[in-house]
């Protein structure tokens, strides 16, 4: 198990104007059958810390967050996917359109990943959504 600096970088548009945030975290990544995790907690407002696992595997990307909010999420390039979220507000049901998903590696670990996905909440349309995430030991 490697410790790791992950740099997450989110944008999201919904009424044509994209907001972008990034955030650093201090996690893990190992690799495991099949496939690389990473590990790292966040601060989620008004819901505390989360515990956030991906998992990457050649087809997909796995997104697990367990605390004060928990869903998990599936990514499959082309697919769209059904799961829930779980806030201090209530339940969610989300559907993801996965448009883009990317995995670079250097030597062997994945150091980058793209993801770009439309997003819907409670069959309400929530925009577009992009992410990227940078590994580094």
């Amino acid at each position: 198990m490697l410790d790791v600096q992950i740099e997450l970088t989110a944008k999201h548009r919904v009424d044509g104007d994209w907001e972008e945030t990034t955030h650093s975290y201090q996690g893990k990544c190992v690799q495991k059958v099949g496939a690389w995790y990473l590990t790292y907690k966040e601060q989620v407002e008004s819901a505390g810390e989360v515990s956030t696992t991906l998992k990457l595997t050649e087809q997909s990307i796995t997104l697990v967050r367990q605390g004060g909010v928990s869903t998990r999420q599936q990514f499959e390039k082309g697919a769209s996917t059904h799961s829930s979220y779980q806030s201090p507000y209530g339940p969610f049901a989300m559907e993801t359109h996965t448009n883009k998903l990317r995995i670079r590696y250097e030597q062997e670990m994945p150091t980058h990943i793209e993801l770009a996905y439309q997003l819907w909440m409670n069959e309400q349309y929530a925009g577009e959504h992009e992410l990227s995430i940078l590994v580094r030991k």
